[in-house]
């Protein structure tokens, strides 16, 4: 699972590439020689810099037989949306024979604006050997801001109304494979929204028209059970394979949940790798997620707040909402230089929510936009990546770690 913010320091992005990618040093590659599908001849940010300090052959040496790769990427720069300076650390390893075994991450998001806000996010997806349990979860604890335009797929801009709130979260799944590739699942989820401040002075009028959860906070907790079908490789950056969770969350007070209410999702993903050589690769995505019941306002379904993917580039988190969403996307990744230390990424998406009065899809929501990749370390496959997204009058640069699905 991939965590992004979107930027708005160019220089400070920029002087961090230049450090790690001195000018020329692409011109220094052998354009014109095939390169191997190994990872001895694929280039990494790690490489680059051990070329700068002349110790080329210690990593080769040091990394042959590893099962633990480790990857820190200090994003300098603020966020477009609440100010935040961003950085990830991604920690891969196997828990078994790579032969036979996944790749296990855990990935940690420590961000702050140093002031008011900040997040510390911790998102792990362990597999036991041959993949016999696969135990994935989402920590966090946060003060962050949401632009909110209210319900539906066709809401205005003079609706906006800011609230800032502090968050905590915890969902944890276990997960037992019962046949190749496909596991059942049970889990915990907890939802803790409080403090809420609003703010609407940019738009004076505007309000919430919601009931649940929209005055002093709201606490959720409940059960879940998923089906789960997965065949990638490796789940942070998947050449191929077929990903499809179906998922149903239950939130009772039998649970201590302050409302009842449940949530189920449909989540289809498939890669087609077209080379075996270089990194090209299409990558599709569908998303179905619907609630019902007494849901907290903080927990319907919205732009970017699928938490198992970075859903909606192009807008900002929260700028739709519904208590129903579908989503589709199609993302196109390929390699620019022969290493794979460059690549770049193409991306459309579309998205829609139930309106409020029908319960009905009837717009929908385009965006695209494209992105460049920077290989951090080719032993787990993880990027550093900027992505260029375009909506209906929206635009973010986002920059990260690790691919949006």
């Amino acid at each position: 699972m991939a965590r992004k913010s979107g930027i708005s320091s160019l220089p400070g992005l920029f002087g961090a590439i230049l450090i790690i990618f001195p000018p020329g040093y692409v011109n220094g590659q052998e354009m014109g020689k095939p390169v191997s599908d190994t990872l001895t001849a694929r280039k990494d940010a790690i490489d680059v810099v051990l070329h700068i300090i002349k110790k080329d052959s210690a990593r080769t040496k040091k990394y042959s037989d590893k099962k633990f790769f480790f990857s820190l990427a200090p994003l300098a720069g603020g966020s477009g949306e609440q100010g935040l300076s961003l950085s990830s650390i991604n920690a891969s390893f196997y828990l078994g024979d790579p032969a036979t075994t996944k790749m296990s991450n855990i990935n940690f998001y420590p961000n702050t604006n140093f002031s008011s806000l900040f997040q510390f996010i911790i998102d792990p997806n362990l597999w036991a050997s041959e993949n016999r349990w696969n135990i994935n979860g989402n920590f966090e604890i946060s003060r962050i801001q949401q632009e909110t335009y209210g319900m539906g797929s066709n809401t205005f801009p003079d609706s906006l109304l800011t609230i800032d709130f502090n968050q905590l979260r915890t969902y944890i799944e276990i997960n037992r494979k019962i046949l190749r590739n496909l596991f059942i699942g049970a889990g915990y989820k907890l939802d803790k929204y409080y403090n809420l401040d609003y703010d609407n002075e940019t738009y004076p009028g505007s309000s919430i028209d919601y009931e649940y959860g929209t005055t002093g906070g709201s606490f959720s907790s409940g059960i879940s059970f998923n089906l789960l079908y997965d065949s990638r490789k490796n789940p942070i950056n998947s050449l191929q394979g077929l990903y499809t969770n179906a998922h149903l969350r239950i939130s009772s007070p039998m649970f201590g949940s302050e409302y009842t209410w449940n949530s189920i999702t449909l989540d289809i993903r498939k890669y087609f790798r077209f080379s075996r050589v270089r990194h090209r690769t299409l990558a599709l995505w569908g998303l179905y997620w619907s609630t019902w019941g007494e849901v907290p306002y903080l927990d319907l379904p919205g732009s970017r707040l699928y938490p198992e993917g970075l859903s909606g580039r192009g807008y900002k988190r929260g700028r739709y909402r519904g208590k129903k969403m579908i989503y589709g996307e199609a993302e196109y990744r390929f390699d620019i230089t022969n290493s794979g230390l460059l690549g770049a990424v193409m991306f459309v998406n579309v998205q829609s929510f139930s309106e409020p009065e029908t319960e009905n899809f009837e717009y929908l929501i385009p965006a695209g936009g494209i992105g460049l990749r920077l290989k951090f370390n080719k032993y787990s496959d993880s990027n550093i990546t900027s992505d260029f997204a375009f909506g209906k009058n929206s635009f973010i640069w986002y920059v990260g770690l690790n691919e949006a699905f």
